[in-house]
């Protein structure tokens, strides 16, 4: 027999969040995960009414959700929708294909960015010049620089990005690994400017898991792309996050204490000792005029477009997140 929902005590219940211990009919599921986003951002104070967001959508289940619940919360809110063209044969059209939909679907505004045509190269070239390295690190470092570029050429407040719980708790581990703490420290749900060329950045699903965005998704039914990306088989961010899925069996709510825990005891120490060692200078880059941390060198962007149109990628250290 099927167990009724928690919350409506009505319907059947076909979700179990394992990490509340809530088991929800698909109607209560779906308002409770947009009751959830509009809390995250009021927390956060993450929008305000004469904000011009642009969302970063790839096609995928998380942006496509999060554009979807700023568009339902804010509808009349000024929104576009960016999309980067990385040049993927087939997995990039198959993209930007679900990307139209949602498009067409919520009434916005889509800007698309062909890296193809507007720099000459794909990530396609990046792959024959990396020396049997994956180019996920330069794909990355890309996508931040062009999305903050886009945003602020084209006069946006803020960046709206589909990082959930999962990809910030994989994103957090890593760092303490590595004792990363400049990059623990802006790995906030919220990153304020920092630079007058830089647009803030604001992760509204921060506190929802990958399973949550998925069913959203197909609930609502938005169109979300069935292709994988090549290079994401066997990548260390998926290697971490299925260690840290192994600890959740044993602990459900592991991933939600240790996001919140690193929020409100361990972030306020850290920036309070980056801030007695001073502020980290930001210079303009000398070949694009963008922020950069390097002074009086090209940007990391600048370096792999260059890089790549001479065919050749050396192992240049790349920026964190923004």
């Amino acid at each position: 027999m099927v167990p009724k929902c928690r919350r409506c005590r009505v319907n059947g219940a076909e979700v179990y969040l394992a990490h509340s211990n809530l088991s929800l009919c698909p109607d209560c599921f779906m308002l409770l995960t947009e009751r959830r986003v509009r809390h995250t951002i009021e927390a956060y104070k993450m929008i305000s009414r004469d904000d011009k967001i642009g969302v970063a959508v790839s096609g995928g289940k998380d942006s496509s959700s999060l554009a979807y619940i700023l568009n339902s919360l804010y509808n009349k809110l000024d929104m576009i929708l960016i999309y980067i063209d990385l040049g993927m044969p087939e997995y990039s059209k198959h993209c930007l294909e679900k990307v139209e939909d949602l498009t067409k679907m919520l009434g916005r505004e889509l800007v698309v960015y062909s890296l193809e045509k507007e720099m000459g190269f794909t990530i396609m070239n990046l792959k024959s010049t990396i020396y049997g390295r994956k180019p996920c690190s330069a794909c990355g470092a890309i996508k931040r620089y062009l999305f903050n570029k886009i945003a602020f050429d084209l006069g946006l407040t803020k960046i709206a990005t589909g990082h959930n719980l999962d990809d910030t708790a994989e994103a957090l581990f890593n760092f303490y690994i590595e004792g990363n703490v400049k990059s623990l420290v802006r790995l906030k749900p919220y990153l304020p400017k920092t630079h007058p060329k830089i647009v803030p950045k604001i992760k509204p699903l921060i506190g929802l898991t990958d399973m949550e965005c998925l069913f959203y998704a197909e609930y609502r039914r938005l169109p979300i792309r069935t292709l994988e990306c090549q290079f994401s088989r066997g990548s260390r961010s998926v290697r971490r996050k299925e260690l840290l899925n192994m600890i959740v069996e044993k602990i459900p709510n592991f991933k939600h204490t240790f996001i919140n825990s690193h929020y409100k005891r361990i972030l306020p120490l850290l920036e309070q000792a980056l801030k007695d060692q001073g502020e980290t200078e930001i210079y303009d880059c000398p070949a694009c005029g963008m922020p950069t941390s390097l002074r009086g060198a090209p940007c990391h962007f600048c370096k792999i477009v260059s890089l790549a149109k001479r065919g050749e990628m050396k192992r240049i250290k790349l920026e964190g997140p923004q």
